[in-house]
């Protein structure tokens, strides 16, 4: 499929496959928690389960939109299976006590659910009142729909490469907050006040290191199951920094995994390394600011790990990307989105008005 691209999306395709997605994914999550309340944790509750991966890596390919091909690639490629091996082992924030909807909800979508009677392992101060996930939404809707606007204008040329990706690391980390606080905030309603959400983003654009975004920062629900999966085992046998380099190769090896699930062309390596790059230079700097060497002041530490982040991401992770237009047609699909919402609301607007009047 090397060189193929997909098919435009049509509102027919997409809600079909929306459609699937949405009876499969529960189904898969209702049998998972059956097999797992019956069998103990190891290989038999990993055979048990393992028939329930090879769907989660089709489920993506049911998309043309790249958006919900991105999303979907991450709720059942990434996190679903990932949860699902942690459920087989015994670990991660699935159990098979959950009631039914919590175990289902936290399977197929990025939320942490406590639930009051503790059957989560999660911690109490983590909690998140519903209220809360409202206005994450209304900002980076708004936030997202003023970016669209401006496309045309910082990618006329005038602004600087860096800045422009810039731009896009803000786009990607409204709508990734849109996307899993939405998600959150309807997981909330549907399970009422017995259950209490956890925000997956805290303020990743305000990063004054590496290790404080990629651990406390940015996309907490990714961040935990790495450190179940990768960090906590390869730490317990050979040492922190090897914890560390397995989590972020983990992590490259499932983004090249996603370039080619967004392109359908053969990985080119450039999200590992950068990954592993990052990996280095985390350790590197923990251990700098072990010995004393790298205490910048606050203002000053923000602006090297900024220009760090943005020309790492612009020259590594980006490029295969924009090589592939893959940039140009999210960003389309973005404005497209925005377009339409406009046009319902002045639609809804004007039938309002011809009510009223």
């Amino acid at each position: 499929m090397q060189g193929q691209g997909l098919a435009p999306p049509t509102m027919e395709s997409e809600l079909r496959a929306l459609a699937c997605a949405a009876v499969l994914t529960p189904a898969c999550a209702a049998y998972a928690r059956f097999a797992a309340r019956r069998l103990r944790p190891g290989l038999p509750r990993l055979a048990a389960l393992s028939p329930t991966f090879p769907l989660f890596v089709y489920l993506p390919c049911m998309f043309s939109s790249l958006h919900l091909r991105l999303f979907s690639s991450f709720f059942h490629t990434w996190l679903a299976i990932n949860k699902l091996v942690l459920l087989a082992l015994g670990l991660g924030p699935l159990h098979p006590t959950l009631p039914l909807l919590p175990f289902v909800l936290c399977a197929g979508l990025p939320i942490k659910v406590r639930l009051a009677s503790g059957h989560s392992k999660q911690h109490p101060s983590s909690s998140t009142p519903v209220a809360e996930f409202v206005r994450p939404c209304a900002r980076s809707a708004l936030l997202l729909t003023c970016l669209a606007a401006a496309y045309p204008y910082y990618t006329s040329g005038w602004v600087p490469l860096y800045a422009v990706h810039y731009l896009y690391c803000v786009q990607i980390f409204l709508t990734l907050d849109l996307v899993f606080s939405s998600a959150a905030l309807a997981a909330a309603l549907v399970l009422g006040g017995g259950a209490a959400m956890e925000r997956q983003f805290s303020a990743p654009l305000a990063v004054t290191s590496l290790g404080d975004f990629w651990g406390r920062q940015w996309n907490l629900m990714a961040v935990d199951l790495l450190r179940a999966s990768a960090y906590d085992p390869v730490r317990a046998r050979w040492g922190r920094d090897a914890g560390v380099v397995a989590a972020f190769l983990m992590s490259g090896l499932l983004h090249e995994l996603l370039y080619w699930y967004l392109t359908l062309r053969r990985p080119t390596g450039e999200m590992l390394l950068f990954f592993m790059l990052h990996a280095a230079s985390q350790i590197a700097e923990r251990w700098a600011r072990k010995a004393g060497l790298w205490r910048p002041p606050r203002a000053a530490a923000y602006l090297l790990v900024t220009a760090f982040m943005v020309v790492t991401i612009s020259e590594m992770f980006f490029g295969p990307f924009v090589r592939a237009g893959t940039d140009v047609r999210l960003t389309e699909e973005t404005a497209a989105l925005v377009a339409l919402v406009w046009r319902a609301a002045k639609r809804l607007i004007g039938s309002s008005g011809v009510v009223s009047s």
